[in-house]
């Protein structure tokens, strides 16, 4: 019996021809919980099959002591229902816990997303690169914008 062990979230699959191939991850989580604020990254793709994983990890995030929470959101490309509804129950948990939640810079598709399910005026998005402090209230919910797709 070999002792390596998989990587999480990569498994060999079957194609057509009967060979394996690599399955890769579609979505990749970071969090990096500091004092004054906790990051969040997501990159690739959320949907029915892993949007759990993003409301767990911002669930724990109530552990850490930071009143700021940021879900850096610029490098998904896929975001379907279950995404929206991972971030209103992020802000719901957050918010019961006296924390404030921000979205950084969501990407096209998130913003699309957020915008035509009339949630995205809920969150605080922050599109700039600079971050406001924790206790600094210049942050503000964005009103959607049409363009033309």
């Amino acid at each position: 019996m070999s002792d390596e062990r998989p990587v999480f979230g990569c498994h060999d699959v079957p194609t057509a021809s009967g060979a394996f191939r690599r399955d890769e991850p579609i979505m990749w989580l970071s969090c990096d919980a500091g004092v004054d604020m906790t990051w969040i990254s997501v990159a690739g793709e959320v949907d029915l099959s892993n949007a759990h994983l993003l409301t767990e990890l911002v669930e724990s995030a109530v552990a850490a002591p930071a009143p700021l929470v940021v879900i850096d959101l610029s490098e998904v490309s896929f975001f379907g229902a279950y995404g929206t509804n991972a971030l209103v129950l992020a802000q719901r948990v957050l918010t019961g816990h006296g924390r404030r939640l921000v979205l950084h810079r969501p990407s096209p598709v998130v913003r699309r997303v957020l915008g035509v399910t009339g949630t995205l005026t809920a969150f605080e998005v922050v599109d700039r690169p600079a971050l406001p402090a924790a206790d600094d209230g210049s942050a503000r919910p964005v009103v959607p914008t049409r363009s033309g797709s």
